[in-house]
């Protein structure tokens, strides 16, 4: 535990020190496998798949607001559907304007929760993040979570109709329609995970804001077990057909992360508690303050010395004595 609060505590001062090239460099990163994500699920529209178009437009995101990496992402996708259907891509319209304003209503900062919710899905890990997102965020920002694993199994069906498609194919609007809503709406996956993720991530939070003693850790547990059996009677209810092997892989591997951080970042130590208990003119206030376990690191400047340097250094002062005997020690 030590060397973990000592490896926290290092990194909190490079980070002061370097602060802006770390978010530039996240930033650029988040926005840039956004991009090829979106690209390789949907791209029917070539020139945004020119990979100098995609590098100078996650240079862009990494140099403003995350707004506008989710005003530039939102833009590639747009485009694509456009360029696809002008009907899917009107319907599209409408649901993102429906999206963002209860996004930015609730939670107008979280536009990287989303995008990374939105990254995990490609990688075949999205459950080790409801746990370990509700114990940095605040409540409101389930709304972005849901919002990300939304967007993502909506531009994954998307792609999924285009690969059906060739440059030979007329695209009949109408059909097109029939067939996204179809799969969108009757995407058991979509549903089951968004329950879970929903319920985790409540249940969790507000555990975690409790002021029980070791809330952090049962909060961790209860949301484990939460998730994991949400997803288990989800997956059997809906017939999902969501890997058992992979919820309780990504299970577990959340549960580990989920302590570690707990652990480092939320560390408390119960056993120097204090109550206080004070009044006004109104109310009696009764306080339980929790100190947080920390560590200080102090920079050490290690100095080799060489013994010949002394021996040197030692004899070239005894011949300056010797030659000038006036000289005073």
């Amino acid at each position: 535990m030590t060397f973990l609060l000592e490896l926290r505590e290092r990194w909190l001062r490079y980070y002061e020190k370097h602060e802006k090239w770390i978010l530039i460099i996240s930033k650029f990163g988040i926005a840039l496998l956004a991009l090829i994500l979106l690209n390789n699920e949907i791209g029917f529209f070539s020139l945004l798949k020119n990979p100098f178009f995609i590098g100078a437009a996650a240079v862009v995101c990494a140099l403003t607001p995350g707004i506008v990496t989710l005003v530039i992402l939102s833009g590639f996708l747009l485009v694509h559907l456009f360029v696809m259907s002008l009907s899917l891509g009107l319907v599209m319209v409408v649901i993102l304007t429906v999206m963002y304003l209860f996004f930015f209503r609730f939670c107008p900062k979280a536009n990287y929760v989303l995008l990374v919710t939105m990254l995990f899905f490609p990688l075949h890990i999205p459950f080790v993040i409801p746990v370990i997102l509700a114990l940095f965020c605040p409540f409101s920002y389930v709304i972005a979570l849901d919002f990300g694993a939304f967007l993502y199994y909506a531009i994954h069906t998307i792609g999924n109709y285009s690969a059906m498609l060739t440059r030979q194919t007329v695209v009949d609007n109408a059909h097109s329609l029939s067939y996204i809503a179809g799969s969108f709406v009757g995407n058991r996956e979509m549903i089951a995970t968004l329950i879970a993720f929903t319920a985790t991530f409540i249940i969790t939070n507000l555990i975690r804001k409790s002021s029980a003693e070791y809330s952090g850790f049962y909060a961790i547990i209860t949301g484990v077990i939460t998730q994991f059996i949400f997803l288990v009677l989800t997956n059997i209810w809906l017939d999902a057909n969501i890997s058992l092997a992979a919820i309780i892989v990504q299970t577990i591997v959340e549960m580990g992360i989920a302590i570690l951080c707990n652990a480092v970042f939320f560390g408390a130590d119960y056993t120097r508690t204090e109550h206080f208990r004070f009044e006004d003119d109104d109310y009696f206030y009764f306080v339980k303050a929790v100190p947080k376990r920390r560590i200080s690191v102090s920079d050490v400047k290690v100095t080799h010395i060489n013994a010949r340097n002394i021996r040197d250094k030692q004899q070239s002062e005894s011949e300056d004595f010797l030659n000038n005997p006036n000289i005073e020690e």
